[in-house]
């Protein structure tokens, strides 16, 4: 017995994500800690990834570095300074395609240890991944700015949180019935719902939007909509800085630019 998810994804961009989720219960099963917005699956998630040494050629912010996993990873530079054994990337389609993709896993464990990186303008990076340290996903910063929804009036409540490996921060507790917020509205509106008190990463769990209900029946139905604003950890490429490195503002080969 089980309660369906069913999710419809509204928007996904740098600065927003919005979704809306459904289901049907059949039989007594409740949603326990259900993920509403997994931030780190979100497109433009940014990560760190640590190099053995510094490069001999600078990377280009903007390009995009194909690993050689065994399935290739394709991650696009949004920030790197000159002789740094770090850089800042979020993965995309392919070397030619720009559509930005969530992590496939919370503890980022696409891009493996020793892999080789290979740029669209810098080339073949003469140094290899770093041998033991992964990369890691930035600790992100959100709030909620919507909220709606329309549940049974035979589910006892629905709470929303922000979730934390160490500590939780409850957003609101739901009755039966319908509703909408708009928090970010402006005028009388209250602001943007931050993540309080929600602390702990563990597993990059930090901020992601949950659900749990108490008193699923047997043909109860829920839809519950957010939209979350995405403050910190979701950066586009920094080009401006393409001229500390030794190439031009667009030398990164896409037509965007920020």
């Amino acid at each position: 017995m089980a309660i369906t998810k069913l999710t419809n994804t509204i928007q996904d961009t740098n600065t927003r994500y919005a979704n809306q989720i459904t289901g049907l219960a059949d039989g007594a099963t409740q949603l326990s800690s259900s993920l509403w917005a997994n931030l780190s699956a979100l497109k433009y998630a940014s990560a760190t990834v640590t190099l053995a040494s510094a490069p001999t050629a600078n990377l280009c912010i903007g390009e995009v570095l194909t690993t050689n996993d065994s399935t290739v990873i394709y991650l696009r530079v949004t920030d790197y300074t000159p002789a740094a054994t770090t850089f800042k990337a979020y993965k995309v389609t392919s070397a030619s395609d720009i559509t930005p993709l969530g992590w496939t896993a919370e503890t980022a464990t696409d891009v493996g240890t020793g892999k080789t990186l290979t740029g669209g303008v810098s080339g073949l990076c003469s140094s290899l991944t770093h041998a033991s340290t992964r990369l890691a996903i930035a600790s992100p910063k959100i709030n909620l700015r919507k909220l709606w929804w329309n549940i049974a009036s035979g589910i006892d409540s629905t709470r929303i949180f922000f979730d934390g490996s160490t500590t939780e921060q409850t957003i609101a507790y739901l009755v039966g019935g319908n509703g909408y917020i708009n928090y970010a509205g402006g005028g009388n509106h209250i602001g943007a719902i931050g993540m309080g008190a929600a602390a702990g990463n563990s597993s990059n769990v930090l901020g992601d939007v949950s659900v749990t209900t108490v008193g699923v029946a047997q043909h109860d139905t829920y839809m519950i909509g957010v939209e979350i604003g995405k403050l910190t950890g979701f950066e586009l490429p920094n080009f401006m800085k393409n001229g500390q490195l030794g190439y031009k503002f667009n030398q990164h080969g896409f037509s965007d630019a920020y």
